[in-house]
């Protein structure tokens, strides 16, 4: 993953929880709701940052969660450490090139890192892979907004969201069929529904 990412993300992880943490709030809860987490479910947590969905998992369950930024999952292990989160483990790993074997877990979700990483397509495979056929996989992304003209200005101003680790512009929907994911529900969440939450079946083993 890209230098600028990892740089960008070190200076967010003082701020994070403040100012983004509130801002997704609402999404949250809802992926948390939809994910349906059950007794020794295997979840992965693609970009898991500083931590803020940890401690809303079911402890009965297995959670692994991921980071690029070593500051973000500095913030993460204190939070694994105050709630005592016996049940998460984290790793400084990069989205792009897991390391975990094939089919190992029931559920993964990527929140805000779809639109972020320098190739969307190749963390969907990898997420894919890593996840049981038949598993599920989730998405909580910025997908901006329906209006046609907002929608064109943040076309104009992606490359600067990029260049700030806020991510780029990128058509969601064919970058799923790309990846041969099916969306199988999707809810708009967060302010004025900016953010789109989706469920994808893994139909790969």
């Amino acid at each position: 993953m890209g230098d600028n990412i990892k740089r960008m993300y070190s200076l967010y992880a003082w701020i994070y929880d403040a100012f983004f943490g509130r801002i997704f709030e609402h999404g949250r809860y809802v992926a948390l709701q939809v994910m349906d987490v059950r007794l020794n479910d295997a979840v992965l947590e693609v970009g898991t940052g500083t931590g803020l969905t940890l401690p809303l998992y079911p402890k009965s369950a297995c959670i692994v969660g991921i980071d690029i930024s070593q500051e973000m999952l500095d913030k993460a292990e204190l939070k694994r450490c105050y709630h005592k989160l016996s049940n998460v483990n984290l790793y400084n790993m990069d989205a792009s090139s897991m390391t975990f074997p094939d089919n190992t877990f029931d559920k993964v979700i990527a929140s805000h890192v779809i639109t972020v990483v320098p190739d969307p397509l190749r963390t969907l495979h990898e997420m894919k892979r890593v996840c049981k056929k038949g598993g599920e996989i989730f998405i909580l992304n910025y997908a901006g907004c329906d209006n046609k003209i907002i929608s064109r200005i943040e076309g104009l101003i992606s490359p600067f969201r990029d260049k700030l680790g806020l991510g780029k512009h990128i058509n969601i929907d064919e970058l799923l069929r790309n990846a041969h994911l099916p969306v199988e529900y999707e809810q708009r969440v967060n302010f004025l529904g900016m953010c789109r939450f989706i469920k994808c079946r893994n139909g790969d083993s």
